[in-house]
């Protein structure tokens, strides 16, 4: 679709019904793939907070990484994460970006999040002892096999940081 007014919304409309104009350009090549969106894709998503334009971004990216991603997080909110390791073995912060005002550049109030399901891959032969949730303070279960450990996060208000203990 080409552009039209947000606002006001009585003019919020597409202007013409039908266009030949693709939305999104997938190509897979050997090992390469590509994903090309001709239009404004990510500023309009974070402009109107539509969630399938979200769901299209995030699954591009996911089919680009393939299996290749190494953290995973499932849940409901707007995280940001980030791992890495450690000397003691390794941490990962989750940030809540959840908020209304979250695109106007100042956060007053924090709107916690529920569960968030983590799956992180691990380097070969990385064994962890415990999982523990740092603002939380408490230690959660977790399961590891195959170069890879799965944990909770039970919620986050602001922010998180698991540290995986070898």
């Amino acid at each position: 679709m080409p552009g039209y007014v947000a606002y006001p919304p009585e003019l919020s409309y597409p202007p013409i019904p039908r266009t030949d104009e693709p939305a999104i350009v997938v190509r897979e090549v050997g090992s390469s793939r590509r994903v090309y969106f001709p239009g404004d894709i990510e500023r309009t998503s974070w402009r109107s907070g539509h969630t399938g334009l979200s769901r299209m971004l995030r699954n591009a990216i996911r089919w680009l990484l393939g299996d290749d991603a190494p953290v995973r997080l499932e849940g409901d909110g707007v995280v940001e994460s980030f791992a890495w390791e450690t000397e003691a073995g390794f941490a990962l912060h989750v940030l809540n970006y959840t908020n209304p005002a979250m695109h106007k550049g100042w956060i007053r109030r924090y709107y916690p999040i529920g569960a968030q399901k983590v799956r992180m891959n691990l380097p070969p032969g990385q064994k962890v002892s415990r999982v523990e949730l740092l603002r939380a303070e408490k230690d959660v279960p977790f399961r590891q096999s195959a170069g890879a450990i799965e944990f909770p996060i039970p919620g986050v208000a602001d922010y998180e940081v698991a540290a995986l203990i070898r």
